[in-house]
């Protein structure tokens, strides 16, 4: 075998001093040290029946966090834009009608998701700074007849929190699924799926299993 002409890097030969800083952003975020010392621990295989157990464990957390008993619920690994994404493309098909709020950049890269899937997007703009009242969104899930409405809980372009109190009834009452960005919120702010009215009804549920056996 030929001799390697390409030296190993100098720079991987010494192990790598990262800075203490700290973050008072909406994320990346400092974390605890017990949550650094649990990563430390043993790495085990997907497969193990201890995997399980904390699957089932962050999903109690999960539940608990959003305060909810819908048993559709689970963590997918990775960033907020992946968690947007898998969201939206597991839920709509191409033609069917969307309805995004747009008060910052969350509601725009969300309306941009759904157009490049194919889905007839509509939106709900409002000025950086601003949210929308209880009326304007019925007006326009009435007029759009959206099978998902998009709405940023917390807006951290603009520092908003939209108030959620209501909306959930309206997209029972549209029969449209609401999907909630609380990226920059969960933690900061109480979260009440199942007393805002966010859990699915039956018919969406339905539809939901079907396009997910797809």
């Amino acid at each position: 075998m030929s001799a390697l002409s390409i030296p190993p890097p100098s720079c991987l030969l010494k192990p790598f001093v990262v800075p203490q800083r700290h973050m008072f952003g909406p994320g990346p975020s400092n974390v605890p040290p017990r949550i650094l010392e649990a990563g430390a621990k043993p790495v085990i295989g997907h497969m193990h029946p201890e995997i399980f157990e904390i699957m089932n464990e962050i999903k109690s957390g999960i539940q608990y966090i959003f305060q909810t008993r819908n048993r559709m619920t689970f963590a997918v690994s990775g960033t907020g834009h992946a968690a947007m994404e898998c969201a939206i493309f597991n839920t709509v098909e191409p033609g069917e009608s969307v309805l995004a709020a747009v008060n910052g950049i969350w509601g725009e890269r969300a309306a941009d998701m759904a157009e490049r899937i194919g889905a007839m997007v509509n939106t709900l703009v409002v000025p950086p700074g601003g949210y929308l009242t209880i009326s304007e969104i019925e007006k326009a899930l009435s007029r759009h007849r959206p099978v998902v409405f998009f709405l940023a809980h917390g807006e951290s372009s603009t520092g908003v929190l939209h108030p959620l109190d209501g909306i959930g009834e309206l997209c029972h009452k549209y029969n449209c699924l609401l999907l909630v960005d609380s990226v920059a919120s969960l933690g900061g702010t109480p979260l009440y799926m199942d007393q805002q009215g966010w859990p699915m009804r039956s018919e969406s549920i339905g539809n939901l299993q079907e396009k997910f056996s797809h």
